[in-house]
């Protein structure tokens, strides 16, 4: 079953943060992950959450995100990326 990450991004440094961009787009990849919304104005219809950017990746399921998420290889990303932003991240699924 499909699970979605979605993440709230704040980008302190866009230069910085390219580079994480450049290595995490492959690596998800190859765990069958692809984004699917990457949006600087999304539109809040109710609440008082406000993401800087909304981020929105689709994997095959939560395994396979988790996977990815504790590979070696994402480590170092991640810290590059916490150089260079701020994320609150989750992960659903939907039961269809």
């Amino acid at each position: 079953m499909p699970a979605f990450v979605v993440i709230d991004l704040d980008i302190a440094d866009p230069d910085g943060f390219r580079q994480y961009v450049e290595g995490v787009g492959p690596l998800m990849q190859r765990f069958g992950g692809r984004n699917l919304i990457t949006d600087g104005d999304a539109l809040v219809l109710e609440g008082d959450w406000k993401p800087s950017t909304l981020v929105i990746h689709e994997f095959p399921d939560r395994e396979t995100v988790q996977r990815f998420w504790d590979c070696p290889e994402y480590q170092p990303l991640k810290d590059l990326r916490r150089k260079h932003s701020t994320v609150k991240v989750v992960v659903g699924e939907n039961p269809s």
